[in-house]
């Protein structure tokens, strides 16, 4: 489980294997991952919403960075993360959100 900090921009998380939505295995190494092909479930919420601005880009093998900000992660406690683009499988991780004080006690 990746572990973010509460309301902070730039937190980097490598999202993936994207595979081939045909075979399930073959890497996806060309997508175009933007904002809102990138939905966040955060505790509490009614629905997914689109993040909040960035996609993905591509890293390795499938692995495709990804990176949040202050409105990203603007809530504490778990939050899903589900990137659906054509071409590949969806993703799905889940995080969790800390408070500026539980995160740099933790790291």
């Amino acid at each position: 489980m990746q572990i973010l900090k509460q309301s902070t921009a730039g937190q980097e998380v490598m999202m993936g294997p994207f595979v081939d939505s045909t075979d399930g295995v073959t890497p996806e190494t060309g997508l175009t991952i933007a904002n809102t092909d990138i939905r966040i479930h955060v505790r509490a919420a009614t629905a997914f919403t689109d993040k909040n601005s960035g996609g993905g880009t591509h890293k390795e093998d499938g692995y495709y960075l990804v990176t949040f900000d202050a409105t990203d992660t603007d809530t504490t406690g778990p939050i899903k993360v589900q990137i659906t683009v054509a071409g590949a499988l969806p993703v799905v991780e889940t995080m969790l959100v800390q408070s500026a004080a539980a995160h740099n006690s933790l790291i």
